[in-house]
């Protein structure tokens, strides 16, 4: 500041003009001193408000020194970590808050933001207080000073929790959604191979039922047309192909019937005690005829009784297919045998034939409908390809089991397993 050089008078003291002069000087370094103190309000002022918005930020803002030592973290940050700024404290490594996975992956990183000065977007999952992971996008500049050396890197990170959950739930919801198709699908298939399955089924049902229908047809004209004396071995005869003709076609349409029942899920099992060595002994009685025809002798002996609580019709049904395959596929001369033993809470029906046998590649095709498999009926017969696919549906009804022997060119073993008990 300039120095004001006062006039004195001839005794030494300042003039009156000069002293006139003093207040106007004073008032303006009185307001130069207001001003300044003004200015030094509105710099503590403008420093807060950067300081507020730097801690209050809507995002997590922290600085770190070339060892990625923080130097700063604002409040957002540290409230989303779960620390309070004393619980903080000093010297933590940014590190320190990253999962293992993420730690790795800051070694690298870290190391070229030193080198080229910027990073951009990246990804890491800190970990907070109470151990929770907190994903996090962040990105960074570097400060260096005069000569280009690293000072410290102004960090800003964004919490990444809500999008990587709606993306989690994308996929989630995509995932479902593809079950869901692949479902669709699966069931379109289903449908497309049934709808296939019915239009077979129709054609093989007219086919197999033209048969005995024509039989019973001729015979019966020949009946009406010839003269048969009454008993006559001529009109026992035809009587007895219109019965076998009849059987063969009660035994096609049960089967049909089954089959239907089975694919609408409608079959109803009424439960009652009965003695199944009495309903095997009736049932080989009645195919007794039917293999004298290809000198087949059926062989069950058994003189005990063994009652059990089940669906009558169902475990007939199964016995006759079992048995009329035994007889089918077994060579004229030989021999199809029966038995019934207890084994622990089951009941074990056992048929065996001295037939052509199964051959283990075709084993997985057994049980599944309308399979024609190597073998093939030794006289001739009908085969539809429903019998064994109708036997295992029948034995899973029953909460029971069927397992099957074979070797072929020496004939097979089939062995039912039905529950003793009562439920």
């Amino acid at each position: 500041m300039r120095k004001t050089k006062f006039k004195r008078t001839a005794g030494g003291r300042p003039s009156v003009a000069h002293l006139a002069d003093l207040p106007s000087k004073y008032m303006r370094l009185l307001n130069t001193a207001r001003l300044l103190y003004q200015k030094k309000q509105y710099l503590e002022e403008a420093f807060n408000q950067v300081e507020d918005f730097y801690n209050n930020a809507p995002c997590g803002l922290h600085s770190l020194d070339k060892d990625g030592r923080f130097l700063r973290i604002n409040d957002t940050e540290l409230k989303w970590l779960g620390y309070t700024r004393e619980e903080f404290g000093k010297e933590h490594v940014f590190s320190d808050f990253l999962s293992e996975k993420s730690k790795l992956k800051f070694a690298v990183e870290f190391s070229k933001f030193i080198e080229c000065g910027t990073a951009r977007d990246l990804e890491f999952e800190m970990i907070r207080k109470d151990g929770t992971p907190l994903p996090v996008l962040l990105s960074a500049s570097a400060i260096t000073d005069k000569q280009g050396n690293f000072v410290m890197s102004r960090s800003v990170v964004l919490d990444i929790s809500a999008s990587k959950k709606a993306e989690s739930d994308l996929r989630h919801s995509h995932g479902s959604l593809q079950a869901k198709n692949e479902a669709l699908a699966s069931a379109n298939e289903k449908l497309f191979r049934m709808s296939n399955e019915k239009t077979m089924f129709l054609d093989i049902a007219t086919h197999d039922l033209q048969l005995p229908l024509s039989a019973i047809s001729m015979l019966s004209e020949t009946l009406i047309k010839e003269t048969f004396e009454p008993g006559s071995p001529e009109q026992h005869q035809v009587f007895e192909l219109i019965y076998d003709a009849a059987r063969e076609m009660k035994s096609l349409l049960s089967n049909y019937l089954s089959a239907s029942q089975s694919d609408a899920g409608r079959k109803e099992l009424f439960v009652t005690e009965f003695d199944l060595s009495v309903l095997l002994h009736d049932i080989c009685g009645r195919f007794t005829a039917v293999a004298a025809k290809k000198n087949i002798s059926i062989h069950f002996s058994n003189t005990r009784s063994y009652l059990l609580f089940s669906d009558r019709e169902s475990c007939q049904q199964i016995i006759e297919n079992l048995l009329s395959n035994a007889i089918k596929y077994t060579y004229p001369g030989k021999n199809v045998y029966l038995s019934i033993e207890r084994k622990h809470n089951n009941l074990a029906l056992s048929i065996r034939d001295e037939g052509q046998g199964i051959s283990p590649d075709e084993r997985p095709l057994l049980f599944q409908r309308f399979q024609k498999l190597s073998a093939r009926p030794t006289a001739g017969e009908l085969s539809t390809g429903l019998g064994l696919s109708i036997v295992k549906y029948l034995v899973d009804k029953l909460k029971g089991d069927i397992t099957v022997e074979s070797e072929p060119g020496k004939g097979s073993l089939f062995t039912v397993f039905l529950p003793l008990e009562k439920d």
